[in-house]
Protein backbone atom coordinates (compact mmCIF):
# COMPACT_ATOMS: atom_id res chain seq x y z
CA UNK A 1 0.00 0.00 0.00
CA UNK A 2 1.19 3.25 -0.67
CA UNK A 3 0.30 6.70 1.37
CA UNK A 4 -1.19 6.83 4.47
CA UNK A 5 -4.56 8.44 3.57
CA UNK A 6 -5.21 5.68 0.72
CA UNK A 7 -8.00 3.94 2.39
CA UNK A 8 -8.21 1.77 -0.68
CA UNK A 9 -7.45 -1.66 1.21
CA UNK A 10 -9.39 -0.24 4.59
CA UNK A 11 -12.88 2.03 4.56
CA UNK A 12 -12.30 3.38 8.43
CA UNK A 13 -16.14 4.00 8.57
CA UNK A 14 -16.99 1.01 7.80
CA UNK A 15 -14.93 -0.73 10.66
CA UNK A 16 -16.10 1.58 13.49
CA UNK A 17 -19.75 1.80 12.03
CA UNK A 18 -20.65 -0.93 11.27
CA UNK A 19 -18.51 -3.80 12.68
CA UNK A 20 -18.35 -7.27 11.73
CA UNK A 21 -17.74 -8.50 14.99
CA UNK A 22 -19.41 -6.40 17.28
CA UNK A 23 -20.51 -8.14 20.26
CA UNK A 24 -22.34 -5.37 22.35
CA UNK A 25 -25.85 -6.56 23.95
CA UNK A 26 -27.19 -3.05 22.72
CA UNK A 27 -30.36 -3.19 20.42
CA UNK A 28 -29.52 -2.90 16.94
CA UNK A 29 -29.95 1.19 17.05
CA UNK A 30 -28.22 1.41 19.91
CA UNK A 31 -25.01 -0.31 18.90
CA UNK A 32 -25.09 1.60 15.43
CA UNK A 33 -25.26 4.97 17.42
CA UNK A 34 -22.74 3.30 19.99
CA UNK A 35 -20.36 2.89 17.31
CA UNK A 36 -21.03 5.88 15.24
CA UNK A 37 -20.09 8.25 18.19
CA UNK A 38 -17.02 5.83 19.08
CA UNK A 39 -15.83 6.91 15.72
CA UNK A 40 -16.60 10.80 16.20
CA UNK A 41 -15.61 10.99 19.63
CA UNK A 42 -12.49 8.97 20.24
CA UNK A 43 -11.45 7.73 16.81
CA UNK A 44 -11.24 10.86 14.50
CA UNK A 45 -9.51 12.68 17.54
CA UNK A 46 -7.05 10.11 17.63
CA UNK A 47 -6.20 10.28 14.31
CA UNK A 48 -6.71 14.01 13.94
CA UNK A 49 -3.81 14.68 17.01
CA UNK A 50 -1.67 11.40 15.68
CA UNK A 51 -1.24 13.20 12.15
CA UNK A 52 -0.65 16.89 13.06
CA UNK A 53 2.28 15.07 15.78
CA UNK A 54 3.33 12.50 12.57
CA UNK A 55 3.77 15.61 10.45
CA UNK A 56 5.82 17.96 13.50
CA UNK A 57 8.36 14.98 14.76
CA UNK A 58 8.63 13.28 11.91
CA UNK A 59 7.27 10.11 12.07
CA UNK A 60 6.14 7.63 9.68
CA UNK A 61 2.75 8.69 8.44
CA UNK A 62 1.45 5.24 7.41
CA UNK A 63 2.28 3.65 10.64
CA UNK A 64 0.82 6.15 12.63
CA UNK A 65 -2.55 6.81 10.67
CA UNK A 66 -3.52 3.19 10.28
CA UNK A 67 -2.13 2.83 13.82
CA UNK A 68 -4.58 5.37 15.10
CA UNK A 69 -7.12 4.06 13.05
CA UNK A 70 -6.78 -0.06 14.67
CA UNK A 71 -5.90 1.06 17.81
CA UNK A 72 -8.45 0.22 19.96
CA UNK A 73 -10.25 -2.50 16.90
CA UNK A 74 -10.39 -5.10 20.00
CA UNK A 75 -13.01 -2.34 21.53
CA UNK A 76 -15.42 -3.50 18.84
CA UNK A 77 -16.37 -7.00 20.65
CA UNK A 78 -15.55 -5.89 23.90
CA UNK A 79 -12.39 -8.23 23.85
CA UNK A 80 -9.91 -7.29 27.07
CA UNK A 81 -6.93 -7.00 27.25
CA UNK A 82 -7.88 -5.18 24.41
CA UNK A 83 -4.77 -3.59 23.26
CA UNK A 84 -2.95 -7.16 22.97
CA UNK A 85 -6.08 -9.17 21.45
CA UNK A 86 -6.28 -5.69 18.69
CA UNK A 87 -2.56 -5.76 18.38
CA UNK A 88 -3.29 -9.31 16.44
CA UNK A 89 -6.57 -8.48 14.85
CA UNK A 90 -5.23 -5.26 13.41
CA UNK A 91 -2.07 -7.08 12.08
CA UNK A 92 -4.55 -10.10 10.62
CA UNK A 93 -6.74 -7.54 9.05
CA UNK A 94 -3.90 -5.10 7.42
CA UNK A 95 -2.17 -8.78 6.31
CA UNK A 96 -5.62 -8.98 4.71
CA UNK A 97 -5.88 -6.13 3.06
CA UNK A 98 -2.86 -6.36 1.72
CA UNK A 99 -0.34 -4.15 3.68
CA UNK A 100 3.13 -5.10 3.67
CA UNK A 101 4.01 -7.62 6.59
CA UNK A 102 6.65 -4.84 7.68
CA UNK A 103 3.87 -2.17 7.98
CA UNK A 104 1.04 -4.39 9.92
CA UNK A 105 4.12 -5.26 12.10
CA UNK A 106 4.69 -1.99 13.21
CA UNK A 107 0.72 -1.26 13.51
CA UNK A 108 1.13 -4.33 15.73
CA UNK A 109 3.33 -3.20 18.03
CA UNK A 110 1.40 0.53 17.98
CA UNK A 111 -2.19 -1.37 18.99
CA UNK A 112 -0.15 -2.98 21.66
CA UNK A 113 2.00 -0.10 23.41
CA UNK A 114 -0.79 2.43 23.19
CA UNK A 115 -1.99 1.83 26.61
CA UNK A 116 1.39 2.20 28.42
CA UNK A 117 0.23 -0.79 31.05
CA UNK A 118 1.98 -4.10 30.33
CA UNK A 119 3.86 -3.18 26.73
CA UNK A 120 5.11 0.81 27.33
CA UNK A 121 5.44 2.27 23.79
CA UNK A 122 9.44 2.80 22.37
CA UNK A 123 9.28 3.41 19.03
CA UNK A 124 8.11 7.62 18.20
CA UNK A 125 4.89 6.58 16.26
CA UNK A 126 3.95 4.23 19.48
CA UNK A 127 4.53 7.08 21.63
CA UNK A 128 2.39 9.91 19.20
CA UNK A 129 -0.69 6.89 19.61
CA UNK A 130 -0.46 6.62 23.08
CA UNK A 131 -0.22 10.45 23.46
CA UNK A 132 -2.77 10.52 21.36
CA UNK A 133 -5.36 8.56 22.55
CA UNK A 134 -4.83 9.99 25.58
CA UNK A 135 -5.29 13.88 24.91
CA UNK A 136 -8.87 12.65 22.89
CA UNK A 137 -10.23 11.30 26.75
CA UNK A 138 -10.07 14.90 27.25
CA UNK A 139 -12.25 15.44 24.94
CA UNK A 140 -15.22 16.55 27.29
CA UNK A 141 -17.94 14.62 25.28
CA UNK A 142 -16.01 11.62 25.97
CA UNK A 143 -16.61 11.01 29.35
CA UNK A 144 -20.44 11.77 28.54
CA UNK A 145 -20.24 9.48 26.19
CA UNK A 146 -18.67 6.90 28.42
CA UNK A 147 -20.90 6.94 30.89
CA UNK A 148 -24.27 6.81 28.86
CA UNK A 149 -23.34 3.55 27.72
CA UNK A 150 -21.69 2.44 31.37
CA UNK A 151 -23.19 -0.54 33.48
CA UNK A 152 -21.63 0.76 36.72
CA UNK A 153 -22.99 3.15 38.81
CA UNK A 154 -22.57 7.03 38.58
CA UNK A 155 -20.16 6.93 41.44
CA UNK A 156 -18.51 4.46 40.09
CA UNK A 157 -17.79 5.96 36.94
CA UNK A 158 -16.96 9.46 38.18
CA UNK A 159 -13.67 7.19 40.34
CA UNK A 160 -12.73 5.22 37.17
CA UNK A 161 -12.50 8.37 35.02
CA UNK A 162 -10.77 10.46 37.74
CA UNK A 163 -7.96 8.11 37.89
CA UNK A 164 -8.13 8.05 34.33
CA UNK A 165 -7.42 11.20 33.46
CA UNK A 166 -4.85 11.68 35.97
CA UNK A 167 -3.02 9.00 34.51
CA UNK A 168 -3.60 10.05 30.56
CA UNK A 169 -2.66 13.24 31.83
CA UNK A 170 0.79 12.04 33.79
CA UNK A 171 1.51 9.08 32.29
CA UNK A 172 0.50 8.70 28.48
CA UNK A 173 1.32 12.10 27.13
CA UNK A 174 4.90 12.16 26.11
CA UNK A 175 5.37 15.53 24.31
CA UNK A 176 5.19 18.74 26.39
CA UNK A 177 3.85 20.80 23.64
CA UNK A 178 0.75 18.10 23.54
CA UNK A 179 0.85 17.94 27.46
CA UNK A 180 0.33 21.61 27.56
CA UNK A 181 -2.39 22.05 25.34
CA UNK A 182 -4.31 19.49 26.91
CA UNK A 183 -3.75 21.61 30.47
CA UNK A 184 -6.96 23.69 30.45
CA UNK A 185 -9.21 20.49 29.48
CA UNK A 186 -7.49 18.29 32.37
CA UNK A 187 -7.95 21.00 35.17
CA UNK A 188 -11.15 21.19 33.91
CA UNK A 189 -12.03 17.48 34.32
CA UNK A 190 -10.42 16.92 37.27
CA UNK A 191 -12.79 19.51 38.86
CA UNK A 192 -15.85 17.98 37.15
CA UNK A 193 -14.68 14.61 38.32
CA UNK A 194 -14.11 15.75 41.88
CA UNK A 195 -18.00 15.09 43.29
CA UNK A 196 -18.72 13.80 46.05
CA UNK A 197 -21.65 12.52 47.44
Amino acid sequence: MNGASDTSGLCPEVIHYEPEMALHSFSDSETREFYKWFWDIHIKPVIGFSKKMAEKYGADMEVVWLGAMLHDIARLEDAEPHDEIGSKKAYELLVKRGFETDVAEKVREVVLRHRCRKYPPETLEQKIIASADAMAHFIPPFYLWTGKYSNKSFFDVLEKNRKKIERDYNEKIFFKDEKESVRGQYEVLKSWMAYEA
